[in-house]
């Protein structure tokens, strides 16, 4: 059977190579604990100091859908990479607590734009039965950007300190915003209530549940890898792209095909156990071994659930991926507020049991809502 015409074409190359670079600037920053800790930041500090990041979002998410509306998707999404960078430049100067958080922030309204500008780019043009593997594979280059940020980060930081990490992230905000005004405009478009259409928030539960599990990783693991015999966390961070990227590529259509919930509540099962086994992490090549099990998981049910929001939500896919995106969002600041002061006080390994149990939650949520 004939699955249509490819789903790369120049436009959605041009989105992707976007979000690498947008992206790559908060990926730049998943080092940014270790940064902290040996400032002298104790564990909630981290917290605090990530959390700006996720909270920012979180808030900023709510206004983008009416922004895209109003001035365009290419000039909202150039205007976050523009942030994104400021962000970074902000970093670079900080000297406190304070002024480090107000940068996280900065960059995280920026990020907010970036994510949810380009990917309801791409759901407002995805045909509607490939809706899935769209969102999928528009991914792929943000999750090139997940290990290629870690990895860079640390040469960078080897070679000239953190200065030059820093600055990496100024370079690929600025180099993000330039591409984004070469998008071309599109309309906004409403996709049609379905039978399903008043019950939208099990996905959006389960989306938060899921992302108190991603939190507890990107916030947690530059800071916890180190305390835990594994000082160098890197190798989680290519593992979960490897591993993402294939599942994205190969499985993207699948859950167009059999249905959201068949694939999404096994692979947040799957991701339950990978954070389990973080709680246990006691070498390097434990990194490795979560991050192929966390990244196939995430790369099979991320997109799926947003393209289950899509379907639910009904109105505009632009307002349902800033739905989902602030429900994933969500998910972000609870761990990086909550979990961080939990790690102060019990320590490390208590966050992703915690995290673990969100995502059993998150399956049987969804589970459930398919049952009625």
């Amino acid at each position: 059977m004939s699955r249509g015409p490819s789903l790369w074409t120049p436009t959605l190359v041009r989105v992707t190579v976007t979000l690498l670079l947008g992206a790559g600037v908060a990926n730049l920053f998943v080092i940014a604990p270790r940064f902290l800790g040996e400032a002298g930041y104790d564990k909630r500090d981290i917290g605090v100091v990530m959390g700006g990041f996720n909270l920012a979002s979180l808030f900023a998410a709510t206004a983008i859908a009416g922004l895209c509306r109003r001035f365009g998707y290419p000039r909202v999404i150039a205007a976050g990479c523009a942030l994104a960078a400021a962000g970074a430049a902000v970093f670079a100067a900080a000297d406190s607590m304070a002024s480090f958080t107000a940068a996280r922030a900065i960059h995280g309204a920026g990020m907010a734009a970036i994510m949810i500008g380009a990917t309801a780019y791409v759901a407002e043009t995805a045909p509607a039965e490939r809706l899935g593997q769209a969102l999928g594979v528009a991914g792929v280059l943000t999750l090139v950007a997940m290990a290629l940020g870690p990895a860079l980060a640390q040469l960078l930081h080897d070679v000239g300190g953190w200065a030059w990490v820093w600055q990496a992230g100024i370079v690929s905000g600025v180099a993000a915003a330039a591409l984004a005004l070469t998008l071309p405009p599109i309309g906004d478009h409403a996709v049609g209530p379905s039978p399903a259409a008043a019950r939208p928030w099990p996905a959006l539960i389960t989306t938060t549940l899921a992302g108190v599990g991603f939190g507890a990783i990107w916030s947690f693991l530059a800071d916890y890898g180190p305390r835990a015999g594994a000082p160098v966390v890197t190798g989680f961070f290519t593992a979960y792209v490897a591993a993402a990227v294939t599942a994205r590529l190969a499985l993207g259509g699948l859950s167009d095909r059999v249905g959201r919930a068949a694939v999404v509540v096994p692979a947040l099962l799957g991701h339950a156990v990978a954070l389990l086994a973080m709680s246990r992490l006691g070498a390097g090549w434990h990194l490795v071994a979560i991050g192929v099990l966390y990244g196939l998981c995430h790369g099979v049910y991320y997109p799926a659930l947003q393209a289950l929001v899509v379907e639910r939500a009904g109105g505009h896919r632009g307002a349902a991926i800033a739905a989902s995106t602030f429900a994933f969002g969500l998910g972000l600041v609870v761990a990086s507020f909550g979990l961080g002061a939990l790690a102060r006080a019990v320590g490390y390994p208590a966050i992703y049991l915690v995290a673990a149990a969100a995502g059993l939650a998150a399956a049987g949520v969804l589970a459930a809502s398919e049952r009625r």
